[in-house]
């Protein structure tokens, strides 16, 4: 069972590639969830945070997705993060966080979906045991 199923993940979608935001919400949508799209850092940044995961296309045009994971984790938002990137190098930069993945682009909608599936789930045991 998937996890929007019994909980409704509410997903933060920064893309700012309209085909690939179109494509990500829809089959994400389609699962259940609810997403909001972000088209720039800043206008996530100033937004209101009640989320259960953020996902970031690495290579935005205004800031970089690992600047934007800093500054969402300086602001204490603890929620799991995935990355989409076309480099599978910022592997090196997520072994620090358990609550951080990626996807290496391209990718199957079966891999984004399994993948936030399984974020929002372990993010969801992590918060059982706290």
């Amino acid at each position: 069972m998937y996890y929007e199923e019994k909980q409704g993940g509410k997903i933060a979608l920064v893309e700012d590639e309209p085909s690939h935001a179109l494509l990500m919400s829809y089959n994400l949508e389609s699962k259940g969830m609810k997403v909001a799209l972000f088209q720039s850092d800043e206008l996530f940044l100033m937004s209101e945070h009640d989320i259960d995961l953020v996902i970031i296309n690495v290579n935005l045009h205004d800031v970089e997705g690992v600047q934007l994971c800093t500054s969402i984790r300086s602001r204490k938002l603890e929620v799991p993060i995935l990355f989409v990137t076309t480099s599978p190098s910022i592997g090196n930069y997520l072994s620090s966080d358990e609550d951080l993945d990626y996807l290496v682009k391209p990718f199957s909608i079966k891999e984004l979906i399994d993948k936030v599936t399984q974020l929002l789930a372990h993010h969801e045991m992590k918060k059982e045991y706290v």
